[in-house]
């Protein structure tokens, strides 16, 4: 591709993490602050973790980051390239305004109702079907980066001849986002996806493709050691537990945290130029919240009072993520 393209597009991204930079700087309105799910009683001696709501936020939070097709189902071709600048709003559950948005990123008036993700996004088109695909992204007003990739196989196409022509493309994906910048926890966003779309010739100059498919997700979280909340001083949100302490965050770092979603959009192409809408809808799900840590009740010693096992219904409701790109396919 030519070089002085290249350099457009990698400008122009540049330049949108510039401009949202020093506010993430300054305020990193949207960071993790896990730990604020961690509670301890007044000695600092007895803390637990409330998982439900953790989950729950968790849920919510990774799906702005997870892997977006942002594409038709056939693939570029053997000889095909595409590179786009993308962009991604994401709708804040309740505008933030909840206890667990409070508690896992910060107040309500200080956290933006939407989550917005400038990314780069590059596909590279194989023989025999295949398509690889890379992605970055970066959340505004954070200091989270996710780094994709992806692999497509589009199964009918290089066999439509004759009456099966008239086949829609269909194709399967698989794809990872690995999610860096945050020092709480470790995340990897995992997803599987089937797609299918057709195009139309407009005009003979035009090129209409619209396309829809289904995800499933899986997103993987191991935390880092925490440290808990002192809740005598809000600015301070976390200490460093007492020597001796006896506490356990561990249920903080078990949750593969599975949902799925339905997608539809369609690419528009003038020549070189193409435009891809995107609109994601999240599907409300529920599980069962396997342990829940009550910090008044948790006495290591004693095995009536080590756990309150009493399985929580952890419920997750809608959610839609609009998608915008614009990008140089040859």
């Amino acid at each position: 591709m030519d070089r002085s393209v290249t350099s457009f597009f990698l400008g122009i991204f540049f330049g949108m993490v510039i401009l949202v930079a020093p506010a993430s700087s300054q305020a990193n309105k949207l960071d993790l602050t896990i730990g604020r799910f961690i509670n301890c009683d007044p000695t600092g001696q007895q803390c637990g973790a409330d998982i439900a709501t953790y989950e729950r936020f968790m849920a919510e939070y990774a799906f702005g980051l997870s892997p977006k097709l942002m594409a038709p189902a056939s693939t570029l071709g053997y000889s095909g390239f595409y590179m786009g600048l993308e962009g991604s709003l994401t709708p804040t559950p309740d505008g933030g305004d909840s206890k667990r948005w409070y508690e896992g990123v910060g107040p309500a008036d200080e956290s933006p109702g939407v989550m917005f993700f400038p990314s780069v996004h590059v596909r590279k088109g194989l023989p025999w079907s295949m398509e690889l695909g890379g992605t970055i992204n970066y959340l505004a007003q954070s200091e989270l980066v996710g780094l994709g990739a992806d692999v497509k196989w589009s199964i009918f196409e290089g066999y439509r001849h004759g009456f099966r022509g008239v086949l829609p493309d269909v194709a399967a994906r698989g794809s990872v986002v690995r999610v860096l910048g945050q020092s709480d926890i470790d995340m990897t966003i995992i997803g599987v996806d089937a797609s299918m779309s057709y195009p139309f010739g407009i005009g003979g100059m035009l090129s209409l493709t619209p396309y829809v498919g289904w995800q499933y997700l899986w997103t993987l979280i191991r935390t880092e050691p925490l440290t808990y909340r002192d809740d005598t001083d809000e600015d301070n949100i976390v200490f460093h537990p007492p020597e001796g302490t006896d506490w356990d965050a561990s249920g903080l770092s078990g949750p593969n945290l599975e949902r799925m979603k339905l997608f539809l959009g369609f690419v528009l192409q003038y020549e070189l130029l193409v435009i891809t809408i995107q609109v994601d809808w999240g599907l409300a799900t529920d599980w069962d919240t396997a342990v829940e840590r009550n910090p008044l009740a948790y006495d290591p010693n004693d095995d009536n009072l080590r756990l309150n096992e009493d399985q929580l219904q952890t419920e997750v409701g809608h959610q839609i993520q609009i998608n915008g790109g614009v990008g140089m396919q040859f």
